[in-house]
């Protein structure tokens, strides 16, 4: 198994794959403002996406053809996997694969409480300490994406040209910190990920 360095040469230096990040769209967390970050009923059933998040997914798979050899791979959260079977059926690719390392940053003891708490949480990212009691760290989420991107390098079987991982906003805007090299706790410092936002976490390939 290569150590994490390795894997991100490997990622940025593969001319075989690219690799892109889709976050969910609209989802019933999002507008009733309640944060839902943890495995159990609420992330797996109840924060499912509005009838809005679901017409999100669809403009971005029409609008952003991807080849149907491509491959999908989702967390197993309502939001996130129902926008990857949408993109999926309108791209016509294989069955979408769900991997838990892209499940949503564990918030901690601020799980079912007011979403505006999550300033609270990059407020210590941008510090590096003093996250609420039981959140996750950027560079947790960091080890558990490299291990995955780890897994994919490492797998003789991905032929695909385009891998494109379906998650939530902080995971995949740690994930494009550390493929861009800089600290995950400096995520915040990139362009804010949008609902249904299609995004190239690697460098285009000539």
């Amino acid at each position: 198994m290569k150590g994490p360095e390795a894997a991100v040469d490997d990622i940025l230096n593969n001319r075989c794959n690219r690799l892109w990040g889709l976050r969910h769209g609209e989802s019933r967390a999002n507008v009733e403002q309640i944060v839902v970050s943890r495995p159990g009923r609420l992330a797996f059933e109840w924060a499912s996406l509005t009838d809005r998040g679901r017409q999100q997914a669809e403009e971005t798979a029409r609008n952003n053809r991807m080849p149907s050899g491509s491959l999908l791979i989702t967390s197993d959260f309502a939001r996130a996997h129902e926008t990857a079977q949408i993109a999926a059926t309108a791209w016509g690719t294989r069955p979408v694969r769900i991997d838990t390392r892209l499940r949503e940053r564990d918030f901690g003891s601020l799980e079912d409480g007011p979403a505006a708490r999550y300033d609270e949480v990059w407020a210590a990212d941008s510090e590096n300490r003093g996250w609420p009691d039981g959140v996750e760290t950027p560079q947790h989420v960091a080890a558990r994406t490299r291990a995955l991107i780890e897994s994919l390098i490492d797998d003789p079987e991905n032929e695909a040209s385009e891998i494109v991982l379906v998650a939530h906003g902080d995971v995949l805007q740690i994930m494009e910190a550390w493929l861009k090299g800089l600290d995950p706790s400096q995520h915040r410092s990139l362009p804010h990920l949008r609902n249904a936002e299609l995004r190239l976490l690697t460098p285009t390939k000539v």
